[in-house]
């Protein structure tokens, strides 16, 4: 049986399936592929931070720190990204958008370890006293 390969795969020479000729840009397509993976590390880099900010705030498990960022990201309507670098932000004395504000507070609650509605998350919660 043949194996399918993509165009970007075959040989320049090889002629596609449909009889059209694959794009011969091939180091465009690493390039293109290289700032992919490039973005995939920064965003990976500061989810991770951004999860060790939560569980310094909470003590949560990374497990729930992750679930954490995955509700506020959904509640808000905003990529996991985008929230990992507010919480990170937040964590260097920044502020919140305010729109994400409420949202970071209600997934924190809803943890069972975060410290509840605050007008900015400047500062780490006090351990709770088990």
């Amino acid at each position: 049986m043949a194996e399918f390969t993509s165009p970007a795969r075959r040989a320049p020479d090889t002629p596609a399936v449909d009889g059209a000729q694959p794009p011969c840009d091939h180091e465009s397509e690493l390039h293109k592929r290289v700032r992919q993976l490039e973005r995939a590390l920064a965003s990976h880099a500061v989810i991770d931070r951004a999860c060790g900010v939560l569980i310094a705030w909470t003590r949560c498990s990374p497990e729930e720190a992750w679930a954490t960022l995955v509700r506020i990201s959904q509640h808000s309507n905003t990529k996991a990204r985008l929230v990992a670098e507010a919480v990170v932000t937040a964590a260097r004395g920044g502020q919140l958008p305010p729109g994400l504000h409420r949202h970071v507070n209600a997934a924190l609650k809803q943890t069972g370890h975060g410290p509840g509605p605050t007008e900015n998350l400047r500062s780490p919660v006090r351990p709770r006293s088990d």
